[in-house]
């Protein structure tokens, strides 16, 4: 029971799982939807990196002094 006198797991008592499949399906789909987000985070970052390393490739091979 919790502090106003509720019982606290109300889906359990009724014979629920406290996950139900609604909710493993929304965040299965959330986890798809991050994993697709961070994906193109990358992709974006290698392309960064590698017109970065193509706009510079002399100042890698010039030996100073």
């Amino acid at each position: 029971m919790d502090r106003a006198g509720n019982d606290g797991d109300t889906g359990a008592a009724a014979g629920e799982h406290p996950g139900s499949r609604r909710d493993l399906t929304e965040l299965s789909e959330a986890a798809r939807d991050l994993d697709r987000r961070i994906e193109q985070h990358l992709e974006r970052l290698r392309r960064e990196r590698a017109q970065r390393a193509a706009d510079i490739p002399s100042q890698r091979l010039r030996r100073l002094g």
